[in-house]
């Protein structure tokens, strides 16, 4: 989707968002029972992108189901894989949209979480540097680079690393458009020579990584990346990374194209929700708000995908790799 329809789609909307004339249903009260349940003795997570419509659209049923899934999974801490703030990024660490798109969103008992994050397309068109400073303000908010690798409960059987990548300056699309990127031109052989070293470096029982944009998707909004397929699909192949998570596309997909490498699209956080093309090239596929639930222990790696109204719609699980 270009720059220019973009804007057309959600401008409007949420300008009468901010003004308060266009609201989003909330949630209503859940269930005290879960039909989730973490593996045992394992890590548990919550993974969304394409979020950031100051609450409007889905975005605020997402973060209370979140929370009501949250009290009974107990997450280490939450994955937002890129287009945190809509329609442009936010332009300083004092940007109102941190308060009506984060702040007052994701405000829940159960969500006083470490939210790393990584950055999206419109988080380039104003200062993805402002995305980084808020990092050294907030209590939850991480996004110490713009690419980054964390460590959650080192040297136990569960450990999980998790390789959050910028994926924008691949994109030959954005590189060419400077006047809408103005800060696109990062150097890509650099990032791939810290991602390689850092997966050859790593020995925690998971790695997961992380980036905005899909490399295989059967979103008709956002489809496969070429750049991603050509660049980074053959890293994520040499160390056997067994999860590629993302966003972009703005569904829910999981897919299995061969190899070791499985990828799951969590792009329905907030954002006005894409569509599918050819579907039957995924294992799952739905233009549905939600979130992901990702859980790893010492044997196994089990993913959901969760609604905006609560319902489990899918779940998978694969065993570890030695």
């Amino acid at each position: 989707m270009s720059v220019i329809p973009c804007f057309a789609r959600y401008g409007l909307l949420l300008f009468l968002g901010t003004l308060g004339l266009l609201t989003c249903k909330q949630a209503t009260d859940a269930p005290v029972s879960l039909p989730l349940r973490p593996l045992p003795g394992s890590t548990t997570f919550l993974a969304l992108a394409d979020w950031g419509v100051q609450g409007q659209f889905h975005q605020q049923e997402v973060a209370d189901q979140m929370d009501r899934y949250a009290a009974g999974l107990s997450p280490a801490f939450v994955v937002m894989a890129g287009d945190n703030f809509y329609l442009k990024g936010v332009n300083s660490t004092t940007d109102p949209l941190w308060q009506f798109s984060f702040e007052r969103v994701y405000k829940g008992p159960h969500l006083n979480l470490p939210f790393y994050a990584a950055l999206g397309n419109h988080d380039y068109q104003q200062s993805p540097q402002a995305q980084i400073d808020y990092t050294k303000l907030s209590g939850r908010w991480q996004l110490p680079a713009r690419y980054y690798t964390q460590v959650i409960g080192a040297g136990t059987t569960h450990a999980l690393r998790l390789v959050v990548l910028d994926t924008n300056p691949f994109v030959t699309a954005y590189r060419q458009n400077v006047s809408a990127y103005p800060d696109i031109l990062q150097d890509t052989g650099r990032q791939l020579h810290w991602a390689d070293s850092v997966l050859a470096a790593a020995r925690e029982p998971w790695t997961i990584v992380v980036g905005h944009h899909p490399i295989y998707s059967v979103g008709a909004d956002h489809g496969d990346q070429p750049e991603l397929v050509s660049q980074l699909q053959p890293l994520l192949a040499k160390y056997k990374v067994p999860l590629y998570l993302c966003g972009h596309s703005h569904t829910l997909q999981y897919l299995r194209p061969g190899g070791p490498t499985e990828y799951a699209v969590s792009g329905s956080g907030g954002a006005p929700l894409g569509t599918l093309a050819d579907s039957t090239r995924a294992t799952f596929a739905r233009a549905i708000g939600g979130f992901a639930v990702i859980s790893v222990n010492a044997d196994s790696l089990r993913l959901n995908f969760v609604s905006n109204t609560g319902h489990v719609l899918f779940g998978t699980q694969r065993p570890r790799r030695q």
